[in-house]
């Protein structure tokens, strides 16, 4: 099952896919974050409801204005997820990257845009990275889950951008840097791109087992599979709610591979097209516009 979310009028609607065409979910939910607020991962009617014809189509999946899935209450991020990335990076894998995972979190109101939206970048922009990652929807409220619980508490995966500034215009002034938080680089406005939909966790069997390829005006960046994660997706729900809460609708971006502008010099520009593949989830295409 794909769950979606568009704007008709200004309005945000939720949408289930099926075959390039759009189906509204009105009838059964006022959003997609709603329909797991209120059913979790048990979804299964949203199926019967289709087949039972209760869902009025909308139109072609290509000719709507596609926003993200959902807006989640949270937005965890995971940094040094893949040794390959790191290495990139200048660095070698440490105790502490295998020790305990790396996690920061972004504001996701203004930063998530939708399939197609546009990557804006402003007048102070200096260089500006992509990030392919496969991100994970929580589908029930989860403390202290085991890894080998996990998937239970899945509603879905979709694909996010972690869109980064390396070089903050906003503390050039600092004479000595210290290590800041991924704040400074990764909380500008549409600089997390998310979707086009999310796939529900059954249709998913085994997020370990998918290959993330990126593009950026058609040359590939990035390719990858999740098996080369350090911490897989269950082991990162388990780390987390031995201290936090996550709630339904919750969004954990898992970790970039190697393939990044900043180990490249090959930085986003005005006129740039950003595709990002990750198996059954789609592709997520963003324009990068030069304010």
């Amino acid at each position: 099952m794909k769950l979606l979310s568009y704007s008709d009028n200004g309005v945000t609607l939720p949408g289930l896919l099926v075959d390039k065409f759009v189906y509204s979910l009105s009838p059964l939910c006022q959003s997609i974050l709603d329909l797991i607020d209120k059913n979790n991962t048990s979804l299964s009617f949203v199926d019967q409801a289709f087949a039972d014809s209760n869902l009025p189509q909308v139109g072609r999946f290509e000719e709507l204005h596609i926003k993200p899935p959902l807006q989640p209450r949270k937005l965890l991020s995971v940094a040094g997820n893949f040794v390959a990335h790191i290495e990139e990076g200048g660095g070698k894998l440490e105790p502490e990257h295998t020790q305990a995972p790396w996690i920061f979190c972004v504001p996701p109101t203004q930063l998530m845009i939708g399939h197609k939206e546009e990557i804006r970048l402003i007048a102070e922009s200096r260089q500006i990275d992509y990030e392919g990652e496969l991100a994970v929807v929580i589908g029930r409220k989860a403390k202290r889950v085991s890894a080998t619980q996990a998937s239970e508490y899945i509603a879905g995966y979709t694909i996010y951008n972690d869109v980064s500034e390396r070089k903050p215009h906003m503390i050039e002034h600092v004479d000595q840097p210290r290590q800041l938080s991924f704040w400074y680089t990764k909380s500008f406005d549409t600089f997390g791109p998310t979707g086009p939909y999310i796939t529900t966790a059954d249709e998913i069997a085994d997020p370990q087992d998918l290959t993330i390829r990126v593009e950026v005006s058609g040359e590939e960046r990035q390719n990858c599979s999740t098996q080369q994660m350090i911490f897989t997706v269950y082991q990162l729900i388990e780390f987390l709610t031995k201290f936090l809460t996550l709630e339904p609708g919750d969004i954990i971006t898992t970790g970039t591979p190697a393939g990044v502008g900043s180990a490249t010099g090959k930085f986003l520009k005005g006129g740039d097209i950003v595709r990002i593949h990750i198996d059954h989830l789609g592709t997520l295409e963003n324009p990068v516009i030069q304010t």
